[in-house]
């Protein structure tokens, strides 16, 4: 039986961190969250090794409410996430920031120039003519 624990405690170690380089990674909030409620069934694993191995049967509700919060928590935050703007699930990158705030320098630097009237050109164009033929 110990060596069952020993295994399935470096699986559930492996696992952890896993989880937690998702967590760090993302990109999306999305990611995140279910690689929160991944860490959550994690914990929930791994007490319930702990519970096997010493034969403790006052653990187990403790595993109930933990299943319980994960299960609630993602649902709640899939309900949130269900409803966020597609630009907004994604953590952007400092290269992706810049290019997104040298495009908005841009726009702004393009409205500061005077817009182009077609019909005031035509008019001049037209009186200009008018006056050739004369």
């Amino acid at each position: 039986m110990t060596i069952v624990a020993w295994i399935c405690g470096g699986l559930l170690f492996l696992a952890g961190l896993g989880v937690v380089i998702r967590v760090s990674k993302g990109p999306t909030m999305l990611d995140r969250m279910v690689a929160v409620d991944l860490f959550t069934s994690t914990i929930v694993c791994a007490i319930a090794v702990i519970s096997a191995l010493t034969r403790r049967t006052d653990l187990i509700p403790v595993l109930v409410v933990l299943a319980i919060v994960g299960f609630i928590g993602s649902t709640t935050i899939s309900r949130f996430l269900a409803h966020e703007p597609t630009a907004d699930k994604r953590i952007l990158t400092k290269e992706e920031v810049a290019k997104i705030l040298e495009e908005e320098r841009i726009r702004e630097d393009d409205d500061d120039e005077e817009v182009h009237n077609p019909d005031v050109d035509d008019d001049v164009e037209g009186e200009v003519k008018e006056e050739q033929d004369a």
